[in-house]
């Protein structure tokens, strides 16, 4: 299972696995192979399909200047003119990508905060997921009651038939609802502290990965994707990680808290 607000971890789930652990990852990899590498990526065009023109909305698409020996990004509606040095963008890209990193200093607030937001965001699945395990529990009590007077002669096949289907269909639709997304502590722990390290090192991540690990650091902090203003030239994003969202939020905040403690 993989959890959003545990970003670049999986977790195994309670309920009995469909295949083992090692063909799960030698499947996963190959369709994220297959889903994100094509024959016209370049390592050196990292955000070519990602960030998109704000003036028509279409995404970028990259080429060199043989000449020159640079690579630009453009936009490829007619007329529209948005053209842009890849090295410039990059740098500006990276800027924004440094505004969701976090600082070392707030590591441990930043665990308490993530913990916090999984134990609220599951806490409504829990209550659902006791209501069904109540509803499951009452219904195998009658499918057992039914055999019971079926086998010693208090109710007739016909009978017995007519509620074991309608109890088990009952029962088949409700442990169809039921997902086991529990994830136990330990896990968590673990899946908080990857997601901390990778926050707590974005820039350096994206700027030595090669194109895959790019692409899955952009996708992970701005899963929609970025826009490009060509008017006043800034990288602009609409969705961001509901982790990443927090830290210039909490960092602002801690901040503020230190100056006033500073200066009693």
């Amino acid at each position: 299972m993989r959890q959003n607000l545990v970003p670049g971890e999986i977790i195994e789930g309670k309920h009995e696995p469909l295949v083992s652990k090692k063909d799960f990852l030698i499947i996963n990899s190959e369709r994220t192979s297959q889903l994100k590498e094509y024959k016209t990526d370049n390592i050196m065009l990292p955000l070519k399909h990602f960030i998109h023109c704000d003036s028509c909305n279409k995404p970028l698409t990259g080429y060199l200047v043989k000449k020159k020996g640079l690579y630009y990004y453009k936009c490829r509606t007619k007329g529209c003119c948005c053209n842009k040095s890849a090295k410039k963008l990059h740098l500006q890209f990276e800027n924004k990508l440094s505004s969701y990193q976090l600082d070392d200093k707030y590591m441990d607030v930043m665990k308490d905060v993530m913990t916090y937001i999984y134990e609220s965001a599951t806490k409504e699945n829990k209550e659902s997921e006791s209501s069904v395990k109540k509803q499951l529990t009452g219904l195998q009590s009658k499918l057992e009651t039914i055999q019971e007077r079926y086998a010693i002669g208090e109710i007739n096949i016909e009978i017995y038939e007519k509620f074991r289907k309608k109890y088990q269909v009952e029962i088949n639709e409700l442990e169809a609802s039921l997902v086991d997304s529990s994830i136990s502590s330990s896990n968590l722990e673990k899946a908080i502290e990857k997601a901390i390290r990778i926050s707590s090192n974005l820039n350096e991540l994206w700027l030595s990965g090669d194109l895959a690990q790019k692409k899955k650091i952009q996708n992970l902090v701005f899963p929609s994707g970025t826009g490009y203003n060509k008017l006043n030239g800034e990288v602009r994003t609409n969705k961001i990680n509901s982790i990443f969202s927090l830290i210039p939020l909490i960092s602002i905040d801690l901040s503020k808290k230190k100056r006033i403690t500073d200066q009693l």
